[in-house]
This record gives structure tokens, sequence and C-alpha cells, in this order.
């Protein structure tokens, strides 16, 4: 299946737009339930790029689908700001169950949510442009 390439506006009607367009290709390979949570992935991620790439300005959000035999491959790009390296490790998890859940911050947790629905995830920047790969293998 050859890629399908999508351009937006980076704001929240647009996310919707991508993820449901996202969410349509997915069916098509897997059930509608790992769709939705796929979706669910790449919403975040693209809110992500419009809450803080795009904090101070306007911009655009590029998606790439690619399906394969045996995996889906989005690829969202755009020219906002870049991720801090401190963005990209892993929370710690155990101190996680410790706390209480009351007081954890409303949000934050999006990396580990895209961590946790999709099965690999690889994040560059270069020469103005960010990119981020989520992938999610297949059961046949």
């Amino acid at each position: 299946m050859p890629t399908l390439h999508i351009s937006a506006h980076a704001d929240p009607d647009h996310v919707r737009l991508l993820g449901t367009a996202f969410r349509a290709v997915a069916q098509t390979i897997t059930s509608a339930q790992q769709a939705a949570q796929l979706e669910l992935a790449v919403v975040e991620a693209c809110n992500n790029i419009v809450e803080h790439a795009y904090a101070e300005h306007a911009g655009s959000i590029e998606m790439d689908i690619l399906v394969l035999e045996d995996k889906i491959v989005v690829t969202l790009q755009d020219t906002g700001l870049s991720m801090p390296a401190s963005s990209l490790c892993e929370p710690p998890l155990d101190q996680i169950e410790h706390m209480n859940l009351d007081a954890l911050p409303e949000g934050g947790f999006g990396l580990f949510l895209i961590r946790s629905i999709m099965d690999n995830h690889e994040y560059t920047s270069a020469n103005g442009i960010n990119t981020l790969t989520l992938t999610k293998y297949l059961i046949s």
C-alpha cells in the first residue's frame, strides 16, 4: 500500500481530522478497537505538537501513514520548537505507583500514553524539522 500523506494546520480542529483519517486507514488492517487505541496515540502526539512545538506561532503538521503487511507506521513532522531531550526520558513509573493520584498534574503523561500504545517511537530534529515516527506491529 502506498504512503498516505496529509498536511493540516496545527490546531485542535485539524488534529481531530488527522485522527479520524488515521483511524480510517488503521481500520482497514486491524480491529476497530485497536484502531481507536492507535488513533489515541496519534492524536496525543499531534496535540503535543500544537501545544508545545507551536506554542509561540502557528504552523502545520505533516502526517504520513504507511501500511505494511505486519505493521502500520505514522510519521509526524512539524517546524515548531523541538522537543527537549529531557522529555524523551522514560517516566519514573515506580515513583508514580506510590503517589497520590489526586495530586498528579493534569498533563504530562502524553509520551507515556504514546509509548504504552505504540511498539516503537523515534524522534529526531534536524534542519528545523521535527520528526516523530510511531510504529505498531500487527498480530496476524
